[in-house]
């Protein structure tokens, strides 16, 4: 699995270095949002669908990925949204069709109810919602956090290797992709900026914004994997319902990685975005 299109570039914003895959020369603009504990590379097999239509930005979240966090940011949910708010103003976008996975889908929700003039369409995959998360192998990693912050870093990436294996349902296609997820957890200073991570997840972001979602007025989309243990898929029906128009496409054959797993519904559910604005 290896990044077909477009280039990853650092952008200064804030006073923070967001790391940008950027693919695609006209069209709406898509950011494409991951969650906890991977990286843009999420998107690797979404976006080259979408790059005929739109411009994509996918990006690393502050401590993610190559986006480091040396001086120790705030990086919960409600800070990472306001990052991405300034980020829009850095490259330029009055508006942007902003697609979240995992805790993605929570800062998602999050820009989408206070920055509400920013964002154009909303796509929420497998995301973080309500009082529902932390999900039940990140509550235990969260529980562990002072020992995680201990762990040398390739010790961490071996722990991470078969927790995230779990959240495949096509297992021919989880390698590459937790090699990529895992990478960036096993250089020096990892593990502390994973276990401030997990110390910096709490419900209450989705929940603040949860009564604001049925206000929305934007196109939105709703993708879920039918197999997912981890945010069951009775989430995604329930913010389906809540998001006035939203649509709910549930994926009989995914897991909770669903743009890994079935791309193809992914990159047709944001096209759909893509067209609406």
């Amino acid at each position: 699995m290896e990044l077909s299109v477009g280039s990853a570039q650092p952008v200064d914003v804030g006073g923070c270095r967001l790391n940008v895959w950027s693919a695609g020369d006209s069209g709406p603009p898509v950011l494409l949002v991951h969650g906890i504990p991977t990286n843009h590379r999420l998107w690797a097999d979404v976006v080259p669908a979408l790059t005929a239509q739109a411009r994509v930005f996918a990006v690393d979240m502050l401590g993610y990925g190559d986006s480091p966090n040396p001086h120790g940011h705030r990086v919960d949910l409600a800070a990472q949204a306001a990052l991405l708010v300034d980020l829009l103003d850095v490259l330029g976008l009055e508006r942007a069709v902003v697609v979240g996975h995992d805790l993605g889908g929570g800062v998602a929700q999050i820009v989408a109810t206070t920055s509400s003039s920013r964002v154009a369409g909303l796509g929420i995959v497998d995301g973080v919602c309500y009082d529902g998360w932390p999900v039940p192998l990140v509550r235990t990693m969260k529980a562990a956090w002072p020992l995680i912050a201990r762990l040398p870093p390739p010790a961490l990436g071996a722990a991470l290797r078969p927790a995230l294996r779990t959240l495949f349902a096509h297992q021919e296609r989880a390698g590459a992709f937790i090699d990529h997820f895992v990478d960036p957890w096993t250089r020096p200073g990892a593990p502390r900026q994973l276990a401030a991570h997990l110390r910096s997840l709490d419900s209450v972001f989705t929940q603040t914004v949860a009564p604001f979602l049925p206000r929305l007025d934007v196109p939105a989309e709703v993708v879920w994997g039918r197999r997912d243990h981890q945010m069951q898929p009775a989430y995604g029906e329930r913010l389906a319902g809540d998001i006035p128009g939203a649509r709910l496409t549930v994926v009989d054959d995914a897991s909770h990685f669903v743009p890994a797993d079935r791309p193809d519904v992914v990159s047709d559910a944001v096209l759909r975005l893509v067209r609406a604005v």
